[in-house]
């Protein structure tokens, strides 16, 4: 904005030496009558310039810019007082401009422009005043998104210890740098882009485009753009690079960091889009891995401009550049980030802080709720949330519960929990081990049969896995720790005395089968019965359990212990 405001007062100098000449009367005419009274008529209107110079100046102020525009891509609409204010510059421009071209009784006087320049101030300070704040609007604010109550064990799915994530945005970069060096030629030339995370085949991944490093670089290779994408499984650490220009010799050619018509931000605007303002930007696939981008737009929701929400979806094919415009309960199912995890915080702050009312919010501050500086991407139910916590107003170390945002709905759920903030976790995790220069991941909440859990990740300072850490959300309580995740899990279940005592379903039945396989040294069965199949872990149960199960027949009768799907006890009947 600075920078055009500087480009306007170059061009208002231009303007105005290029027509500026001295003030002459060679334009009056002057008639005496037969009283013999000198008369003194104006000929024409204009003085100093004539008509061609005054059009010519407004033409070269238009284009300019429309030009500026296309460098700074303002938005085009009434709703937001910086169009005001484009629109007031450019109107005093030309003004300006008439001032200098008329004269006489067609003159425009400095009363006029200060007129002009008060009432331009005047709307501005309206907009800002009275365009959409929360002190007017504060229920309005607080309905923007309002999460719905429920019992987290219920909802959350129980832990899966073979599919949780352990690479986080800051873990994939690292990963994403190495395998790109692992190609020498691509590494010189593109550098890894930001990463979003998706669903693609039912597993949690996250995915990054290959951008450019430069201007030339983006010179040397616009025809076919750059090579592909980044592909990590957050579960596995498996790293892909996907070169789609091996493929079919065509590679994102639409990225944000493209130039002139490329670019992705531009391209964008120039496809029907110059009135919204772009919340995000986000890389994603389809199922058959053809690359998009998706682009959320937002418009004012409350009064004139408060309350921004996302109302449609630019979905943009980076190699071909196609854009299509969709709301945001039309988009595409494999399409699954269309409310970012800033707007929904953003939103779930005026919740928290708006429900009982502006001035409650600064002074009484009853039943405020913020939320925790931190947030996760998690899956539950094959479907992305925005994680974060809530915690009461001039509360530190503890939360009051979790929020689960659904990233295509924005259905929020509140899972009312008291425990410790995510904060608390990271800053205890960090004390498990003698290290320095390590650090913690932002924890995933998660149910462990029935339990309010955090899994973390302690990172070195090169961002390896060090430790995996299981701990009671509750009570901070590290029950689990090691280094492998099922290691840290199977520890977590043996050690918990809340987890241990919970309660038990008894399930008497004939054995069907016994089969087993070792995981990372430790050994678990899988008792199959009429009922289903449970799992026992060897290193969960008391010696004289593992002594009874080795002793057991097919077709006989026992009676277990199980908490969920594993088995606590056996016994004979």
């Amino acid at each position: 904005m600075y920078l055009a405001l500087l480009f306007i007062f170059l061009v208002l100098v231009g303007v105005s030496l290029f027509t500026y000449k001295p003030s002459t009367n060679q334009y009056d005419e002057v008639e005496v009558d037969e009283d013999g009274v000198v008369k003194v008529s104006m000929k024409t209107p204009f003085g100093s310039m004539s008509l061609l110079q005054i059009f010519l100046s407004v033409t070269i102020i238009i284009l300019f810019f429309v030009l500026a525009n296309y460098i700074f891509l303002a938005r085009l609409n009434l709703r937001y007082s910086s169009f005001i204010m484009i629109l007031g510059i450019i109107g005093g421009l030309v003004l300006s401009v008439l001032r200098l071209g008329l004269k006489g009784k067609y003159q425009l006087s400095d009363k006029f422009f200060i007129i002009y320049g008060a009432s331009l101030f005047g709307v501005i300070l309206l907009y800002a005043i009275f365009g959409g704040r929360t002190y007017f609007h504060a229920e309005a604010y607080a309905s923007l998104i309002v999460p719905e109550t429920s019992v987290f064990s219920a909802d959350v799915d129980t832990i899966d210890a073979d599919n949780l994530p352990v690479v986080d945005k800051q873990y994939g970069e690292r990963l994403g740098v190495l395998k790109l060096g692992e190609f020498a030629g691509l590494g010189s030339e593109f550098q890894v882009g930001r990463y979003t995370d998706i669903i693609y085949q039912g597993k949690q991944y996250l995915v990054a485009p290959l951008e450019y490093r430069d201007f030339f670089k983006w010179l040397n290779n616009r025809d076919v753009g750059t090579a592909g994408f980044i592909m990590i499984d957050k579960v596995t650490e498996e790293t892909r690079l996907i070169n789609l220009t091996n493929q079919d010799g065509s590679g994102l050619k639409y990225v944000e960091s493209a130039y002139f018509s490329q670019d992705l931000t531009r391209h964008v605007y120039l496809n029907g889009t110059t009135k919204y303002e772009r919340i995000a930007v986000n890389f994603e696939i389809d199922d058959e891995m053809n690359p998009y981008f998706v682009i959320q737009l937002g418009l004012p929701t409350i009064f004139i401009n408060g309350g921004r929400d996302v109302v449609k979806i630019a979905l943009v094919d980076a190699i071909t550049g196609e854009t299509t415009l969709y709301d945001v309960d039309e988009v595409p199912a494999f399409v699954d980030n269309i409310y970012s995890d800033y707007l929904v915080l953003e939103q779930l702050n005026y919740y928290g802080s708006l429900r009982e009312g502006f001035l409650n919010s600064i002074f009484n501050q009853v039943g405020v709720l913020r939320t925790s500086p931190g947030r996760r991407t998690v899956i539950n139910n094959d479907e992305l949330y925005h994680f974060t916590g809530l915690t009461s107003a001039g509360s530190d170390e503890s939360t009051v519960g979790f929020t689960y945002i659904n990233m295509r709905t924005k259905s929020a759920t509140l899972y009312s929990f008291p425990g410790a903030t995510e904060m608390a976790a990271m800053n205890k995790t960090l004390t498990l081990i003698p290290q320095t220069n390590i650090s913690s991941s932002f924890p995933v909440p998660l149910s462990v049969e029935g339990n309010a859990t955090y899994y973390l990740l302690i990172k070195g300072d090169d961002g390896r896995i060090i430790r995996h850490v299981f701990m009671n959300a509750r009570d901070l309580q590290v029950y689990g720790i090691a280094e492998t995740q099922s290691a840290a899990y199977n520890d977590y279940i043996l050690n918990s005395d809340e987890i241990s005592n919970t309660d038990l379903t008894e399930l008497e039945s004939e054995l069907l089968g016994i089969d087993s396989y070792v995981l990372e040294g430790n050994t678990v069965y899988w008792l199959t019965f009429e009922e289903g199949s449970y799992a026992l872990n060897v290193s969960n149960v008391s010696t004289d359990t593992i002594r009874l199960l080795i002793s057991l027949e097919i077709g006989e009768t026992i009676k277990v212990n199980l908490s969920g799907n594993n088995i606590r006890s056996i016994e004979r009947p």
